[in-house]
Formats: structure tokens, sequence, C-alpha cells
């Protein structure tokens, strides 16, 4: 589930605060920091999956309140159920780990009724849910288009919503976008036949995806003065002073996918911290990466030093 993509990012946030702190800490604590911030991307990804159940159960008090009524109306009495019978919404609780997070307060989203309710009112009054209540299709696919579209319109970008993950995670909106997309793929895969076998995917894929990043985070450490003076040896006449303190950052984990991680093609490391340069530091940090990573590439290659193996051959 947690891709390589966000084990670098989760990567650079870390060392990012190995490096401010100076030499006060060891490499198992920073890697134990590393495998922490992950576990916190995950709860996340387990924290959403509660928020639309959560949306979903307040739609069915809402219901019921109608129905209770001392006079109530037609509709109140007949009320549309398409919305409340989500069969992918009631499939998540076949998962431990969702149904532990429902019995926890902190993870439910119980201390957050107003921002139920306003979600609730952002999604009822869209046309896109007018227009699946009058659709008198009911199947797995409908059940999924409506997730869809309440997590890509209602969810990804609630000012209101980030301000609640950043009270309990700096990190959790960087990580809410992604997240949600995982979301998403996953339960796509599900329809008539195994819905009811609904499980979130493993924290990873496997386990090299786990191993790399244990391996990056300690071998950028352990290696960070020997890749400033390649990175000063390749600038000339530059002060380490003059870098951005996160570009820094990026280049050393950068250099230490490059030369401590021998099945890694060299074009797949640059690419992959040329798009988090672009997103994260400034808008000139990207060209200046590559030029510098660029010319240590070449420079390592033509003296033999660059160690690559396997997938790592790939040019």
């Amino acid at each position: 589930m947690i891709s390589r993509r966000l084990v670098r990012i989760k990567a650079m946030q870390t060392y990012y605060a190995f490096l401010q702190d100076g030499d006060n800490r060891n490499i198992s604590s920073v890697q134990k920091e590393l495998e922490w911030n992950i576990n916190q991307s995950y709860q996340l990804f387990v924290h959403l999956h509660c928020l639309l159940i959560k949306v979903f159960d307040f739609a069915g008090a809402r219901i019921e309140i109608g129905r209770n009524k001392y006079i109530p109306t037609k509709e109140e009495i007949n009320p549309n159920t398409k919305f409340i019978n989500n069969r992918i919404i009631a499939a998540f609780l076949n998962d431990s780990a969702i149904t532990k997070a429902m019995s926890n307060m902190d993870l439910n989203w119980s201390e957050y009724p107003e921002f139920i309710k306003s979600l609730w009112q952002q999604i009822s009054n869209a046309q896109y849910y007018r227009d699946y209540m009058s659709d008198p299709e009911i199947s797995i696919r409908q059940d999924y288009e409506i997730i869809n579209k309440i997590i890509s319109k209602n969810i990804i970008y609630n000012s209101r919503l980030e301000e609640i993950l950043e009270e309990q995670s700096i990190y959790w909106n960087d990580d809410l976008e992604f997240l949600c997309s995982n979301l998403i793929q996953n339960i796509k895969k599900y329809d008539d036949k195994n819905i009811e076998n609904f499980k979130l995917p493993a924290v990873y894929k496997n386990e090299d995806d786990e191993e790399f990043g244990k391996i990056l985070i300690k071998r950028t450490a352990l290696n960070k003065d020997e890749f400033d003076k390649i990175i000063l040896d390749s600038l000339k006449k530059w002060e380490l002073e003059r870098i951005a303190f996160l570009d820094r950052v990026i280049l050393h984990l950068a250099l230490g996918e490059m030369t401590q991680i021998p099945d890694m093609p060299v074009k797949v490391t640059i690419n992959e911290y040329l798009d988090i340069a672009k997103f994260y530091s400034t808008d000139k940090s990207s060209v200046f990466i590559n030029g510098i990573l660029d010319k240590i590439y070449s420079e390592l290659k033509s003296s033999g030093k660059l160690n690559k193996s396997g997938l790592g051959l790939v040019q």
C-alpha cells in the first residue's frame, strides 16, 4: 500500500529532522522514526475509512430522525435508502483494523460532529448525489462511484479537513491525496462476488519495499559527510551553506539511493527525487538538483565507482 514514492517522502521528512539535530541521534533511532512516520501514514489510511463510515452513519441517522417525527412526510416515511445501503461501506467493518479504529474516540471522528454534518450537507446538496439517488440502478459499481465522487469532490480538497488533519500530524496533509487514491484503487478491486471479503492492503506491498526505506535512511545517514564532499566537489568554489537545506536533504537521499542501493536504476532515482523537489522545494530546486545529480552520476560512472547490479544496470 505504501509505495516507494511515499517511502522516499517519509525518508526526506525524517532525514531533514536528523540533519537539523546534528549528531544528537543514532542511526537506529532514525530508522525507528522513519518506521513510525510510515505507520502514521497508514493510520491516516484507516482514519479515512472511518470518516466515510461516519458520514454514511450520519445519513442513516437523519433518515431515522425523519421517520420518528410526530408527523412525518410521505418521503420521510418511505425514504430513499440507496445511499445508506452502500455495500462497500458496510464491508469496511469486515476489516479488523477498521473496526478497532471505529471503537477508538481518537480515530472514529466522534469528536468532530459539526464537520461530519457539514460534510454530509456538502454531499447531499451536490448534483452528483442527486443524480445518484434518482438513478434506479443499485449495484456495486454504483456503490463504488458514489464513494469515488465523495472522495474526489468533497474530501481531498476540503479545507476544514486539512485543518483537522494538521492538528493531529504535520505530515498528514501531504499524504491525503495519495492515500485517497489508494483507497479508491483498493475498493475498485471488489465486486458482488468478493465484497464480503473486504480487507485493507498491508502497509507494504512486499518485504523489499519495507527494507528499501530502512536501507535508504541508514546508509544516507552513515554517509552524510561523504555526500557533502561529493556535492561540493561537483559544485566548485561553492560553500555548503549556499545550498538550500531541503535541497541538501534531497541530494543526500538521492546519492544514498544512487550509491548504496545496487538494484535501483539511476534514472529512476533521479526522476523520483526531481519530482519530490518540484513539490516540496523551491521553483528552481529541481533544475539545480538535476544538474548536480547528472554531473555526479557521470563522474561516478566514468571512475567505475558506481556499484549497480540487476535492475540497477538499466540505463
